[in-house]
């Protein structure tokens, strides 16, 4: 699939609440200060247990008959699996399956947050799609830090296609100068993107004050010919999916259609 960018007209702006970088990286809510309304059935509560022991609690909307197509979703720096799922809820469209994974630290979850932490979640979490769905294709969608995690898995695995919405280049060129030489983490996604082989779209808002456009564009720089940069005209950090998750999905589809097929082995 030859890369390419897209512009996307249309799109309204969300009030990005909590960007990747600010007092702290990590910047949780526990559901009791939590209220979403979801717009149709809510999700089911699900759990996956990581390799160090830690039961954490996440959303889950099953495909619906005959659909084999699950996203994990893998939100921000701030909120819970609750926020998210209320955010990720249009990815539904069609009857896809959905779900929403949440990190240690995070929402009612136990444990301390880290780059490891994150990264051995994320592995829980889809290794929870696979066993719930063993034939699903599985797709990662991530949004501003959520899409270090989407990219970190991408590049480690093999997925149906991804998606990041606001994600940076490395953590420390989203934060201020100041604060640079006092951040440890590394979601160094420069890296991580050059890596992933699966059919990849990078959504970024036009006018994201959280994270600069043009991090999107050197982030399709460090990628391949799997790479398309979506432009969410007017858009800010968070942009609402709920006009542009049909092109999400008709974008992997498309490129899954375009790649070539496996070659039969001979007898």
């Amino acid at each position: 699939m030859a890369a390419c960018t897209v512009t996307l007209v249309g799109t309204a702006a969300m009030p990005a609440h909590a960007g990747p970088v600010s007092d702290r990286i990590y910047q949780p809510v526990p559901l009791s200060q939590t209220e979403v309304e979801f717009r149709g059935e809510p999700p089911l509560p699900i759990q996956a247990k990581t390799q160090d022991g830690l039961d954490l609690e996440g959303a889950f909307w099953p495909p619906g008959e005959g659909i084999d197509q699950i996203v994990v979703v893998f939100h921000g720096n701030g909120y819970n699996h609750l926020v998210s799922a209320y955010r990720a809820e249009p990815l539904r469209i069609g009857g896809r399956g959905v779900l929403v994974a949440s990190y240690r630290g995070y929402g009612d979850n136990p444990g301390t947050p880290s780059e490891g932490g994150l990264y051995s979640d994320a592995e829980a979490w889809i290794a929870k799609a696979r066993e719930l769905r063993p034939d699903a294709r599985i797709y990662l969608f991530g949004f501003s830090l959520g899409g270090a995690v989407a990219l970190q898995m991408a590049a480690r695995d093999d997925f149906a296609g991804v998606a990041t919405m606001g994600a940076f280049t490395r953590l420390r060129d989203a934060a201020p100068l100041l604060a640079r030489p006092f951040i440890k983490e590394r979601y160094d996604n420069l890296a991580s993107i050059a890596l992933v082989t699966e059919p990849t779209l990078l959504l970024h808002g036009t006018r994201d004050e959280t994270v600069d456009p043009k991090m999107a564009e050197r982030l399709e720089e460090a990628g391949g010919p799997n790479i398309t940069r979506i432009n969410l005209k007017e858009g800010g950090h968070w942009v609402p999916l709920g006009s542009i998750a049909g092109r999400i999905w008709q974008q992997w589809e498309a490129a899954e259609a375009l790649a070539p097929g496996d070659t039969p082995t001979a007898p």
